[in-house]
């Protein structure tokens, strides 16, 4: 039923940090020029537009409307943390980045079906100018964290801010800067050498736009303390490449919007790339994790049917353990009278809690929307 309730690597360095468990394909991008990388299992084509079921048993709800006061929303995280659910995005009077911008989310107690007040994640109180633009967010050692670039202007990142929420007084407060002029994308990440990982983008300087795709890697759990910003490359790649990636002990794989891949066989400390992702992508944030079943999961637009772009959005899972998506379904696909939304949908974000995956979205750039995935309908059995 379906409820309407990111410094440091040269390309020399790349040169000698090829592994065994880097594909070939992107050994020769190095070379040549961009491959495509197998993201999608080549044995089989990936389906039409036309072909894309919903996943059995999604359910689906608006988060928030844009209202008169705050009517441009976007770039949504969401977190499950001491049994609730926290939905977060940024929100501008009327046009995107013009005038304020600032962190606001709701929370929900029963699983993502009603949703409590709008609070104020980070906002310029006292008028310095800043915009704070995206957040991502972690729950961890029973602590809620935020991480928000500030900006002097659209899309001229300063510096990325760490927040926690402190449940004594229920307010955020502001633990300083980690990082120079790095915006994140995703969730924090930890990896099996105990730092945790953030993707995201870069600049070359303060106040100046982020177009090289980007990690920041912490200090173990010092996840107030300065994070050190690698770049997955030499070169800038506009427009905006958010990026995304999965890990799997010392490998890691990044993609960056436009279907740019990188590698890491180091925890992140060096990379090779890019090379081109074999699935069909428009340009837009992608989102990339790892199911509880030990199955990868991408979700991102797909070129649909018919205008506008940014109509359908998609999930692909691999089977377990395996490292190419061989399995996809839609998340979104048009207009929604029951939502009373879209055609856009757009920016995805996910976390997973207790058998199901809570994806959530933007629309049309003013509504947050969330679908609901039981795990269990998107098993795969292991190829023979």
């Amino acid at each position: 039923m379906r409820l309407s309730i990111h410094s440091r690597v040269s390309a020399g360095v790349f040169l000698c940090v090829l592994a065994a468990g880097i594909p070939a394909g992107l050994r020769r991008s190095l070379a040549d020029g961009p491959k495509s990388f197998p993201i999608w299992d080549e044995r089989a084509a990936f389906p039409a537009a036309k072909d894309l079921t919903f996943v059995d048993g999604a359910a689906d709800v608006v988060v928030h409307r844009g209202d008169s006061e705050w009517s441009f929303l976007h770039d949504n995280a969401v977190v499950w943390h001491g049994g609730e659910l926290l939905a977060a995005w940024y929100n501008c009077p009327s046009r995107e980045m013009v005038g304020a911008s600032a962190i606001r989310g709701r929370r929900s107690k029963d699983a993502g079906r009603t949703w409590g007040p709008v609070e104020v994640i980070a906002a310029d109180r006292d008028r310095k100018g800043i915009l704070y633009v995206p957040v991502s967010l972690l729950s961890h050692g029973g602590v809620l964290h935020a991480f928000v670039s500030n900006m002097t202007g659209p899309d001229l990142v300063t510096r990325c801010e760490a927040f926690v929420h402190d449940p004594r007084a229920g307010a955020w407060v502001s633990r300083g800067f980690i990082a120079g002029p790095f915006l994140p994308n995703c969730a924090p990440l930890k990896m099996d050498d105990g730092n945790f990982i953030m993707a995201g983008r870069v600049s070359d300087r303060p106040g100046a736009k982020p177009e090289t795709p980007a990690v920041a890697i912490s200090e173990g759990a010092k996840l107030t303390s300065p994070w050190t910003v690698i770049r997955l490359g030499d070169r800038k790649l506009p427009p905006f490449p958010e990026t995304t990636l999965w890990a799997q002990g010392r490998s890691l794989t990044a993609i960056a919007r436009g279907g740019h891949v990188f590698a890491s066989d180091d925890f992140g400390r060096t990379w090779t790339g890019p090379a081109r992702a074999n699935l069909p992508m428009e340009s837009s944030k992608l989102y990339a994790g790892t199911l509880s079943t030990h199955q990868r999961y991408l979700i991102w637009n797909v070129p649909g049917q018919s205008a506008p772009r940014r109509s359908l959005l998609v999930i692909a899972v691999s089977r377990p353990g395996e490292r190419t998506l061989s399995a996809a379904w839609k998340i979104r696909d048009g207009h929604s009278d029951k939502l009373d939304a879209g055609p856009e949908w757009s920016y995805p974000c996910a976390v997973e809690h207790e058998g199901r995956l809570y994806v959530i979205y933007t629309s049309q750039k003013r509504n947050s929307v969330m679908t609901v995935l039981p795990v269990k309908s998107l098993a795969q059995r292991a190829a023979p």
